[in-house]
């Protein structure tokens, strides 16, 4: 070929060439922003149970129609400020779920909501229950405990005997409470996700089951039947005791007119919510290392503490025992059914009882 020779471009892959030569944009490399559809967020929120939503609306609904009834007004101010923060949790759940998938915070955010949701107006109804003035089974609960063998008074008087044991068990007592909280955290962050879950269902189950019983079998407590209705000389931390005998006369004699959720105390007696929570915070925890053996533990002392600081008879404690076994027990049977195979028996594995897990 001469240097005259006029040089030209291939026609074939013309074309090809061109677009190949185009800049790819650098937005195609980057993620992609996710699309929130109603479907994603409403199955975000759903967990630990949609029942557990339509519970609390529902106890909500019967709360509101029996106030305007008993001619209760609610204060706003805790009511609303707890209505908020509900709502709070779950836009952090929807944060955290479908948006930025981080399932130990959604999963802690979530689990706080429900907890939230559900105890509020339980415990709104656990008080218009009182309204119906049942008559009090103190007597009945004294001599089942007498026939048990128990000496209530002989236990408050060994406890103001040794103040220091006295002080150490109701301190014990105050944990059920801070309990909760640190249940979710430690679930969530060892993404036990499943049993967190799950405790929130039972909370709310032992719970609602827990003010249906006390409604029917009201009662004072040992202090009151005992005599002992004033706080003793210091030696003993009471509050969980007596805080609730004022509100529980005002309930029965129909005298309250206004409910605030701050002022809102602990009526039940019989069984004690206190020895249920127990059982269920141990059970949740029990699989940590190290954190389990110490739940156990503390809760064992709970259970214990329940009996003065509480100011419970012990078939309280024996009742919410059982009742908390019973639940955990029937969780961990409808559990069972769910995880067999349906119809069919498992094929036997290929390398025999050598294979691994």
């Amino acid at each position: 070929m001469s240097d005259a020779t006029p040089i030209s471009m291939p026609a074939r892959g013309t074309r090809r060439w061109l677009a190949d030569s185009v800049p790819i944009p650098l937005t195609r490399f980057l993620p992609a922003r996710p699309v929130l559809h109603s479907g994603r967020i409403s199955a975000a929120l759903a967990a630990p149970h949609p029942a557990l939503w339509g519970l609390a609306l529902a106890v909500a609904v019967l709360d509101a129609v029996w106030l305007r009834r008993a001619g209760i007004a609610l204060a706003p101010f805790g009511f609303g400020v707890a209505a908020a923060l509900v709502a709070a949790l779950l836009a952090l759940a929807t944060l955290f779920g479908p948006v930025l998938s981080e399932p130990k915070l959604r999963a802690m955010a979530l689990a706080s909501a429900a907890l939230v949701a559900v105890t509020v107006p339980l415990a709104v109804l656990h008080y218009l229950t009182a309204t119906w003035a049942l008559p009090l089974a103190d007597a009945r609960l004294a001599r089942a405990e007498a026939a048990l063998g128990f000496d209530w008074p002989g236990y408050l008087a060994t406890l103001r005997a040794h103040p220091r044991l006295a002080w150490w068990l109701a301190l014990a007592y105050h944990t059920s409470g801070p309990q909760v909280g640190l249940t979710v955290i430690a679930l969530s962050a060892t993404l036990r996700v499943g049993r967190l879950w799950a405790y929130v269902r039972m909370f709310a189950v032992l719970l609602f089951a827990v003010v249906l019983v006390a409604a029917l079998v009201p009662a004072a407590g040992p202090f009151m039947h005992y005599g002992l209705a004033t706080v003793p000389d210091g030696s003993i931390e009471t509050m969980g005791a007596l805080w609730h005998l004022d509100a529980l006369e005002h309930l029965r004699a129909g005298t309250l007119r206004v409910l605030a959720l701050e002022d809102i105390r602990g009526l039940v007696t019989f069984p004690s919510f206190h020895v249920c929570l127990a059982v269920l915070t141990a059970w949740a925890l029990a699989p940590i290392p190290i954190l389990g053996p110490l739940a156990i533990a503390l809760n064992a002392v709970v259970i214990v503490a329940t009996l003065g600081a509480g100011g419970h008879y012990l078939p309280d404690l024996l009742a919410g025992f059982v009742l908390s076994v019973a639940v955990i027990g029937g969780h961990a049977i409808l559990r069972g059914r769910r995880a067999r195979p349906s119809g069919r028996r498992p094929e036997p594995a290929p390398c025999g009882s050598r294979c691994p897990g």
